[in-house]
C-alpha cells in the first residue's frame, strides 16, 4: 500500500497531482481512498491562495489487473446482444475500472432511462469479478451519458423541489438506482424548503420530496 500526501491550490489540483505522482488516471482513484487533510483557503477578496489544499491518498500499487478480461467479456456481451461498440477510454485503478464506449447503437445500449446500460454493467461486474476473484467496481459509460443524466437529474430535482414548495404537497419521483437516489438527496440536502426520503424496495425504490414543515 502506497500512501502519499499532496498539496495544491485547490482540492481538484491536489487530486490531479496525486494521480500524476502515482502514474494513474484520476478517474481510477476512488473517493474512499482520498482523505482531505485541509480544504485550503483563498486569499483576500478571492485572489491568490493563503493556505494550500492538502490530501492524503492510500493506493495499492500491486492490485490485480483485470483490464484484458474486462474488455473481452464486454465485447462478448455485445456480440451476444447483436450490437457493435468501441472502447474509447479505459482507466483501471486500485479498486475501480472506468470504461467509455462509442457506438452507432448507443440508444439500444443505454435503454430507457439507462436501464439497459445498468444491466450490462451489472453483468460485467458479476462475470469479471467472479472469474478473476476480485471485487473491483467496473463503471460503464457511453458517449458521456452518465454525466448528461447526472446534470438532468440535478435540474429535475431542483424543479421538483420548487413545485413541492409552491404546492405544499409531496411528489414521488420515478424508481432510480442507488447512485441516482443519492444524487437527488445530495442535490436537495441544503434546500431549506423541502426534505427527501427513499421509499419502496429493490428496483422499485424511489425518492419522495416533502415540503419542510
Amino acid at each position: 500500500m502506497k500512501v502519499i500526501e499532496v498539496e495544491g491550490k485547490s482540492l481538484d489540483e491536489a487530486k490531479r497531482k496525486a494521480a500524476d505522482e502515482l502514474g494513474v488516471e484520476l478517474k481510477s482513484i476512488s473517493d474512499e481512498n482520498i482523505e482531505i487533510l485541509d480544504e485550503g483557503k483563498t486569499g483576500i477578496f478571492g485572489f491568490g491562495v493563503s493556505r494550500p489544499a492538502k490530501i492524503r491518498i492510500s493506493y495499492d500499487v500491486n492490485t490485480k489487473d483485470i483490464g484484458d478480461p474486462t474488455k473481452q467479456t464486454l465485447m462478448d456481451l455485445f456480440e451476444k446482444m447483436g450490437v457493435k461498440a468501441e472502447i474509447t477510454e479505459f482507466h483501471e485503478g486500485e479498486n475501480k475500472v472506468y470504461i467509455e464506449l462509442e457506438s452507432e447503437d448507443s440508444g439500444l445500449i443505454i435503454g430507457k432511462r439507462g436501464k439497459t446500460l445498468e444491466s450490462i454493467q451489472f453483468l460485467l461486474n458479476l462475470i469479471v469479478n467472479q472469474q478473476n476473484d476480485t471485487d473491483k467496481k467496473i463503471i460503464l459509460d457511453i458517449e458521456g451519458y452518465r454525466s448528461k443524466r447526472e446534470r438532468a437529474l440535478k435540474n429535475m430535482s431542483k424543479e421538483i423541489a420548487a413545485k413541492v414548495a409552491r404546492s405544499g404537497k409531496p411528489i414521488t419521483l420515478e424508481p432510480m438506482n442507488p447512485f441516482e437516489r443519492r444524487l437527488v438527496h445530495l442535490t436537495l440536502q441544503n434546500d431549506t424548503r423541502v426534505v427527501t426520503r427513499s421509499e419502496g424496495q429493490g428496483i422499485y425504490r424511489k425518492v419522495k420530496v416533502f415540503p419542510k414543515r
